[in-house]
């Protein structure tokens, strides 16, 4: 359904004799849909555990559907995105559409790491680089906040350059071998969750600061995504000395 959101009432708009700017259409409910997965996503194993339903079949269908959600909607919002940028100038048609479609190196790469994510036995326990539906956040935000133009950040987020540097970094953290906190308890102890009741935390205050103070909503995700792989990165350096 994000797909067809995505695609569902797009055209371009000409304001004026000047100006001219692609209308994003209903991509705002593309975006809503990954959010939403990405809450059942979290549940899923919990839930098939509870019914005594868990089968090497549901993981399968699980990272296959993963892939759809957490990999391709991301890059093809990131198309979007990137053909938003080139065509807000004069000179739009003189670049080829491959300029476009580096926002599918998000989906080559979600591959890649969902691929690793199903035969790495260090992953029990915690993430090996980013995790595809943090990188699918972190994507899915961007669109929305241009919508509002949250933080004065819609000029920058229309640069291509910008773009492909957000492509570029998600795209490395994602198949990097960075120890990554994993975001579900096994149990309720501080001394054995200390970092991630640490990043609990600063993230409730950060949303609230966000809300309440300065008045913005989805600038909010890709900031405690930062937050998650900093402290995930400090945790490394504070056990391991690397």
């Amino acid at each position: 359904m994000g797909v067809v959101y995505l695609f569902n009432d797009h055209m371009v708009i000409m304001s004026g004799d000047r100006d001219m700017f692609i209308d994003m259409g209903q991509i705002h409910l593309a975006c809503y849909c990954v959010f939403l997965a990405g809450i059942i996503d979290f549940f899923d194993g919990f839930i098939a555990r509870l019914l005594k339903v868990q089968s090497e079949l549901g993981k399968q269908l699980d990272s296959l559907a993963d892939m759809v959600t957490f990999g391709l909607l991301p890059g093809l919002i990131m198309y979007e995105l990137m053909a938003r940028a080139y065509y807000a100038n004069y000179e739009a048609f003189d670049y080829p559409i491959l300029f476009y479609a580096s926002g599918f190196a998000l989906t080559i790469f979600a591959a890649v790491r969902l691929g690793k994510f199903n035969i790495d036995k260090r992953q029990e326990n915690e993430f090996r680089g980013l995790p595809s539906p943090s990188m699918a956040f972190f994507v899915v935000a961007l669109p929305l906040i241009i919508i509002r133009d949250e933080m004065g950040l819609t000029t920058l987020l229309t640069n291509s350059w910008i773009l492909l540097l957000i492509i570029a970094l998600l795209s490395y953290l994602m198949v990097s071998d960075i120890r990554m906190l994993s975001l579900k308890l096994k149990s309720m102890k501080v001394d054995e969750n200390q970092w991630l009741f640490g990043l609990i935390l600063l993230s409730i205050i950060i949303a609230f600061a966000g809300i309440f103070l300065f008045q913005v909503y989805f600038a909010i995700i890709p900031i405690i995504i930062l937050l998650y792989i900093i402290i995930s990165i400090a945790k490394n350096i504070s056990e391991n000395g690397i």
